[in-house]
């Protein structure tokens, strides 16, 4: 045994700067680094898409869109879409609503008065005064209106509406007191004058609500009402057109017939039968 001591190799020194050496690991080949592990992920991957189609996880339109947003493909804003409905549906909705009675005028008259002749020389004539009350409405008849009075405009997205003009719908008496009857000797039948004066102011209140502009006042409230009952129906901002008023139409309420068997004499102002 040599008692001569073991030679040490010398350790190699490192440059300044440089790292030591490393070992390179196995390379291993995966799905994407080699032509064949890609075709068996692409197997693999179809394979599983498949399965879930068959069990109803998910559906080919499903699988297409997700690759579809995966390229980048189909991500452009949709257009927009404009809901119109058929002039047959906007006009089943209006129709329902009958005769919209838009706006009513509260009247009221005092010193109403009627004076009846009768007799020879109207030695039996008799007169009273009357304070009445009553009301006159005004309005659109619905059920005029069909298809093909309302379009849509397209250009502006605006359903356009013709409308008949408003005309009065309704007109009574609520109230009438009879009082300041004249003094007579005969027998008089004074509910006769109070029905004369009955039919005097309704024709009174009828001339007076036309010239105080309720007809006026019956077009403004139906745009409101009609416009924000179609907006709502529809979805989109409505023009509402009237038609041309012709010579206005009373209803009966608002035409009464005069009194049977009396008849209204202008030169001297009294109701003889």
């Amino acid at each position: 045994m040599s008692d001569q001591p073991e030679e040490q190799k010398p350790t190699p020194q490192l440059e300044s700067g440089s790292q030591p050496p490393t070992k390179n690991p196995q390379s291993r080949s995966g799905c994407l680094t080699a032509f064949a592990g890609s075709v068996g992920c692409v197997v693999l991957l179809a394979v599983i898409i498949g399965a879930l189609i068959l069990l109803g996880v998910t559906s080919v339109n499903s699988v297409i869109g997700g690759i579809s947003g995966l390229f980048g493909i189909g991500n452009a804003a949709p257009p927009p879409i404009a809901s119109i409905l058929s002039s047959q549906t906007i006009v089943q909705g209006i129709q329902p609503l009958g005769q919209l009675v838009s706006v009513s005028a509260q009247l009221a008259k005092a010193d109403v008065s009627v004076s009846v002749g009768q007799g020879a020389l109207n030695a039996c004539g008799f007169s009273a005064n009357h304070v009445v009350q009553g009301a006159v409405e005004a309005g659109i008849d619905l059920t005029q209106i069909d298809e093909t009075d309302i379009r849509y405009d397209a250009e502006r997205e605006v359903y356009v509406l013709t409308v008949p003009a408003p005309q009065v719908t309704s007109c009574r008496v609520d109230y009438i007191r009879q009082y300041d009857r004249s003094f007579t000797t005969c027998s008089v039948d004074w509910d006769e004058a109070r029905l004369l004066a009955n039919y005097q102011t309704l024709i009174d209140f009828r001339d007076d609500a036309v010239e105080g502009g309720l007809l006026t006042r019956a077009e403004i409230e139906t745009r409101v009402v009609l416009g924000n009952f179609l907006r709502l129906l529809t979805g989109h901002p409505v023009e509402i057109i009237f038609e041309t008023p012709e010579t206005p139409v009373y209803p009966p309420s608002c035409s009464p017939e005069t009194p049977q068997g009396w008849r209204y004499d202008d030169t001297n102002g009294h109701w003889t039968q």
